[in-house]
């Protein structure tokens, strides 16, 4: 009567230890959920305060982006009278409200930061403050006077204090990018460790997914490794090159620049890139000139800017032909130029690539040779030779001239040749009429001759 009890509790035994490894996977694989839920919530976290770490970064060059591009149109209104820089500033002054706010809703969180902007909208006042003092001095006594207040170092120094302001800002932003990408990797060894122990088969997966992870990142590093071999062997191509090779934005603002083209323009890379367009070494007049008969073409103004050249690229796809550039210490020198655009993957416009070479040499060594060959013919013009068959009479030894008349054959090899005639008498005719030259001697009449 007691075994049925005792079997009982036998089998609900066997029972719990069949299901207990069940129960225990259960429980493992919900709590490697649990822990890859908590992981991935940490991960997202990190993700977007990297992000908007960047975004920062990216709102702090913007703005600084923008105060260049108000004092470059600023200078080149007081100083060069260029209108067009005037309306750059212009537009550039009424988006600066924009971006700083920007600024101020991205680090309103951060107290330091908020205190450099606090110090960075002081700044701008003065440079504000200092661009109408310029405008004001240009507009009553022109550029001169500018330049002679310019001289004081006033306005770079303004202009730099917004700049050292902007340039702090950067620095405590990257030192926060960098904390918040150690938190990230943190966050992810930590995620990593926690599902390895979480149960057999979170680890298995876990394997599976690293190993896939690792292999991933092996292709990418030799994606890498292979793209900066690549990268290498460009540039060293690109600076190689004989052929001077200036690239530029769609806006013709100068990216890159060869050695080629320093050694020919007399400019460094710093000098240009990022900071001007190809105008500065171009011909002002024959800009003015290709303006002017694309207007007449497209039925609408050209300015005689770089839409010049983006003008005649959208026509012709291609810009080739011979010019003049102008170097940096002035002189001026022809070179064969082709200009073309570029694009993205998907055909939107990304910039101009321009091939130069210098020609000076070729210039001179064809001037010399259509020198040459003009005196070349100068010299056969007067040469005169006589070739061919010449029509002689055999009995007076007279010859027939091209028009039918009958000359004499002096009058006939002087007219065409450089050869002329003294007249004398041979020791043959001589001997054979002595008695004729005697009586000629003499002064009596000489008889006619019987042939």
């Amino acid at each position: 009567m007691n075994q049925e009890p005792e079997q009982t509790a036998r089998r609900e035994s066997l029972d719990l230890l069949r299901w207990l490894p069940v129960a225990g996977s259960v429980i493992l694989l919900v709590m490697v959920a649990f822990i890859a839920t908590g992981a991935m919530s940490e991960l997202r976290s990190a993700t977007n305060r990297r992000e908007h770490t960047l975004q920062e970064i990216l709102a702090a060059h913007s703005y600084e982006d923008n105060l260049i591009n108000i004092q470059n149109g600023m200078r080149d209104f007081v100083t060069l009278g260029d209108t067009d820089g005037l309306a750059s500033c212009q537009r550039s002054i009424r988006a600066e409200p924009q971006l700083f706010e920007r600024l101020a809703t991205l680090t309103r969180d951060n107290a330091a930061q908020q205190e450099r902007l606090k110090a960075l909208a002081a700044a701008m006042k003065e440079v504000f403050t200092y661009d109408g003092t310029l405008t004001d001095i240009y507009r009553r006594g022109g550029a001169e006077a500018v330049l002679r207040a310019e001289q004081t170092g006033e306005g770079r120094n303004i202009t730099a204090r917004a700049l050292g302001i902007l340039k702090a800002f950067y620095a405590e932003e990257e030192k926060l990018l960098d904390a918040r990408d150690a938190a990230e990797q943190a966050d992810y060894r930590n995620a990593e460790h926690q599902l390895i122990l979480g149960s057999a088969v979170a680890a298995m997966l876990f394997v599976l997914a690293n190993f896939m992870a690792g292999r991933e990142l092996k292709s990418r590093r030799r994606a890498e490794s292979r793209l900066s071999e690549l990268l290498t062997l460009q540039s060293a191509v690109f600076n190689s090159a004989t052929s001077a090779i200036v690239i530029t934005d769609k806006n013709g603002v100068v990216q890159s620049f060869n050695s080629a083209a320093e050694r020919i323009l007399g400019y460094a890379a710093r000098e240009v890139v990022g900071k001007t367009t190809p105008l500065l070494w171009r011909d002002p007049r024959e800009i003015a000139e290709r303006a002017a008969k694309l207007s007449d073409r497209l039925g609408h103004p050209v300015r005689p800017t770089f839409e010049t050249v983006m003008a005649k690229i959208e026509l012709d796809q291609i810009d080739q032909g011979e010019w003049t550039f102008i170097r940096k210490d002035g002189t001026r020198f022809p070179v064969a130029l082709a200009i073309t655009a570029l694009a993205d993957p998907h055909g939107n416009l990304t910039g101009y690539l321009g091939f130069f070479q210098d020609i000076s040499e070729r210039k001179r060594y064809e001037a010399e040779r259509e020198n040459l060959v003009l005196e070349l013919r100068e010299a056969l013009a007067n040469v005169k030779t006589l070739s061919g068959l010449i029509p002689i009479c055999a009995w007076c030894k007279s010859i027939r001239s091209d028009t039918g008349y009958w000359q004499n054959v002096e009058v006939y090899v002087r007219a065409h040749s450089e050869a002329n005639f003294s007249h004398s008498i041979c020791p043959s005719c001589q001997e054979k009429f002595k008695e004729e030259i005697a009586k000629a001697a003499a002064g009596k009449e000489i008889p006619p001759r019987q042939t």
